[in-house]
């Protein structure tokens, strides 16, 4: 597949997260993250917007595993 496809298909998986429930944001959040590493892998350039919200997803994940750790 060509990185511009994946590029279009990774910015309407970044605009599902933005309008999707909270309990489908992890696993859209995967798809998005697996179509930016296939991008990498295959030799393409990630868009800075898409590498910083997929970095801003990850920091909200790892946040909620802390807000319910005990004190």
């Amino acid at each position: 597949m060509k990185h511009e496809e994946l590029i279009i298909q990774a910015e309407a998986l970044a605009e599902a997260i933005k309008n999707a429930p909270q309990e489908d944001k992890l696993d859209l959040h995967q798809q998005l993250h697996c179509k930016l590493q296939t991008i990498k892998t295959e030799g393409g350039n990630v868009p800075a917007s898409l590498k910083t919200f997929d970095m801003e997803l990850l920091d909200e994940e790892v946040e909620a595993l802390f807000d319910n750790m005990p004190v």
